[in-house]
């Protein structure tokens, strides 16, 4: 009987301990206040401070001559590395990398060099009409008819990197 009776408060420790290995403590529920309510109606909608205010940020300027020369030059070196049929994938996107954003790589991995078109450039790029000191579309002549070639950057004193390279829309 003793050892009976010793089993059982084996068996009913085991039991309890089992109990509160798998229980988690219930979240304490918080009521809303009404500094955590959400706005319903424009009129209750907080006023943005000077900081974030969009409309304080300022245009962006016009690419300046010595930035447009960058971007034109750039863009023909672009246009020269992406018509290199010979290349094997590998070296291809190797040189391609580091004229390209990171959008840029992403569209182009994978990319068979033997199916681009473009095996040289045949004149001087031109930049299009809207161009910023961030961004902008120089037209390249080649081979293989015009292409356009999109640049950024992040700033004016950053070097400019290609985003999409794609023949010209006639």
């Amino acid at each position: 009987m003793k050892h009976a009776l010793v089993a059982m408060v084996y068996l009913a420790a085991a039991l309890a301990l089992t109990g509160c290995v798998g229980a988690t403590a219930s979240p304490t529920v918080v009521p809303p206040t009404s500094a955590s309510r959400v706005p319903s109606t424009p009129s209750e909608t907080a006023v943005p401070d000077a900081r974030t205010d969009d409309a304080s940020v300022l245009p962006v300027p016009e690419a300046g001559t010595d930035s447009r020369a960058d971007a034109i030059t750039t863009a023909e070196k672009v246009v020269t590395t992406f018509g290199q049929p010979a290349l094997d994938a590998t070296t291809w996107m190797n040189n391609m990398y580091p004229l390209l954003t990171q959008t840029g790589a992403a569209a182009y991995e994978g990319t068979d060099p033997a199916k681009v078109p473009v095996h040289q450039v045949t004149g001087a790029g031109t930049i299009l009409e809207g161009s910023t000191e961030v961004a902008l579309i120089v037209q390249v002549p080649t081979d293989a008819g015009l292409y356009t070639v999109s640049l950024s950057r992040p700033g004016a004193s950053v070097p400019w990197l290609a985003d999409r390279i794609r023949p010209a829309q006639g």
